[in-house]
């Protein structure tokens, strides 16, 4: 699980403000919970949008399956968390290196065919045998699967074979902060408004 830390000492001290004066924190905490949720959807729908793949025009449609993981807002005394239940997501916040495990060797599609296709399905869904093509020293040192065509080489590359690969990290994985804190306050404020205006009806004019 992803932890969001909001320290900045200005945007604490504003909400810090804004809950003091709460009649019911609770529910303000809730629906600022509710706003942070709301906009972590809304980023990453926008993401899915934009993000093109420049392999093929087909969409494994990441960042919307990630939306779709956001879960509601749970309220622990002062503390609000929202959690994003894909676990594919942490990798794309912090990046690192993904090792191969069962299979020995990841595979990396290299052509249209083979983009958001795992080598069963590929076989599967195209009809194609996939082969070894390996040259230098190691399992899988300049290794690649291959289909047979009519090409001048005889064969198309689909995918890349390697132990592991280093991902960096996406520094637009998760929406603005500062823009995030604003719509955190904007929306604290308008349920104290609210409270103070149900602790306070207008008089009634004799």
């Amino acid at each position: 699980m992803i932890t969001l830390a909001f320290n900045d000492t200005r945007f604490q001290s504003k909400l810090g403000s804004v809950i003091s004066q709460a009649k019911n924190p609770r529910a303000l905490l809730l629906n600022a919970g509710r706003e942070v949720g709301n906009q972590l959807k809304k980023h990453f729908q926008q993401r899915d949008r934009d993000d093109a793949n420049h392999l093929s025009a087909r969409r494994s449609h990441f960042w919307l399956a990630v939306s779709r993981t956001v879960q509601k807002p749970v309220v622990s005394g002062y503390t609000v968390t929202v959690v994003i239940n894909d676990p594919r997501f942490a990798q794309k916040v912090f990046g690192g290196k993904i090792v191969a495990k069962e299979a020995g060797a990841l595979t990396i599609p290299v052509e249209e065919r083979a983009y958001d296709r795992t080598t069963q399905v590929f076989e599967a869904e195209t009809g194609l045998k996939l082969f070894l093509i390996k040259s230098g020293k190691g399992a899988f040192q300049n290794a690649l699967l291959a289909v047979k065509d009519d090409s001048a080489r005889g064969f198309t590359v689909e995918y890349l074979l390697t132990p592991s690969v280093n991902q960096p990290a996406d520094a637009d994985a998760l929406p603005f902060k500062p823009l995030l804190e604003q719509a955190i306050l904007a929306s604290a404020q308008r349920v104290l408004d609210l409270q103070i205006a149900a602790e306070n009806p207008p008089a009634e004019i004799p």
